[in-house]
Order: C-alpha cells, then sequence, then structure tokens
C-alpha cells in the first residue's frame, strides 16, 4: 500500500466576476421564459425555472471557499468528504495547455462506481500534480475523461 500523503488548497468550484448587464441580461431571459411558460399553462415549470436561476444568481455573487484536500492511503478527503478507492473507478488529471485568466488551468476528474455521483471534479490550483499522478496511477486506472456536459454548458453561460 502507498503511504505517502499529499495535501493542497483550491477554490472549491471556478468564479466569475459579473457585470450589472450579465445579471440583468439573465433576469431579463428568465423573466421572459417564466412568463412564456405561465401563458402556455405550464405554472409548475415557470416557478421551477424562477427559483431555479434566482438561486444560481445568488450563488453566483459568492466567492467559492477555499477547500482543503488530501490523498491518503484511505482515499481522496475534499473538505469533510471522502471518497474512498473503494467507490472509486479511475481517474484522469486535465490541464489546459493555454492558461486563461478565468479558468483553473488543471482538474482532476474521478469516476465514482456510485449511480447518483458518477463524475467527481477536484480543482487543482496549486497542486503538486507529478506527485498526484503517481499516486492515483498506483489506486486508480487512469481512463480519458472530460468534464460533465451540463457543467461545461454552465461555465459557458457563466455561472
Amino acid at each position: 500500500m502507498y503511504n505517502q500523503l499529499i495535501k493542497w488548497e483550491a477554490p472549491e468550484s471556478e468564479h466569475r466576476e459579473h457585470t450589472a448587464d450579465w445579471y440583468w441580461a439573465v433576469s431579463i431571459v428568465t423573466v421572459s421564459l417564466a412568463i412564456a411558460f405561465f401563458i402556455a399553462g405550464n405554472i409548475l415549470l415557470s416557478l421551477i425555472l424562477i427559483i431555479g436561476i434566482g438561486t444560481l444568481l445568488v450563488h453566483s455573487k459568492h466567492p467559492p471557499k477555499m477547500v482543503s484536500y488530501e490523498i491518503s492511503r484511505k482515499g481522496i478527503r475534499a473538505g469533510k468528504t471522502i471518497y474512498l478507492w473503494d467507490s472509486l473507478d479511475s481517474f484522469w488529471l486535465q490541464e489546459e495547455d493555454t492558461p486563461r485568466e478565468d479558468f483553473i488551468e488543471a482538474k482532476l476528474l474521478l469516476t465514482s462506481k456510485k449511480h447518483f455521483m458518477p463524475h467527481i471534479i477536484i480543482h487543482l490550483d496549486n497542486a503538486p500534480l507529478e506527485e498526484i499522478h503517481t499516486y492515483l496511477s498506483k489506486m486508480l486506472n487512469e481512463k480519458y475523461q472530460v468534464e460533465p456536459f451540463p457543467h461545461r454548458i454552465m461555465h459557458r453561460l457563466g455561472f
């Protein structure tokens, strides 16, 4: 068993500063869609849309908190959550070739054996990538992965 301990801190998610125009645009589109759904007779979808987007707007205002990560012989700990090795299937280290200001350059993509949470994304802001790769190669299968489609869509929309 590999007994090394690797620790680092990174933001729990990517954060973008938004202008007032972005908030206005998202709000106008949301209200317009809600009115269209209401006129079409789908009141429930209208309410769900307003509550969901409202929650996302409030969430996007606050910067992400810093989370401490740790890789040990038990598994991977992200804050207070521990992903045991038995519950994980594979990993992939995703690195951005051309760094951008609004994009975290490296991410650890994990595939879980759990059906309700099959993908786990861990940011590797200032983490020792070579050590992490070496450790994970001994514990899990390395398998090419990309971020889940909904995650990429939300990133494109600025959330």
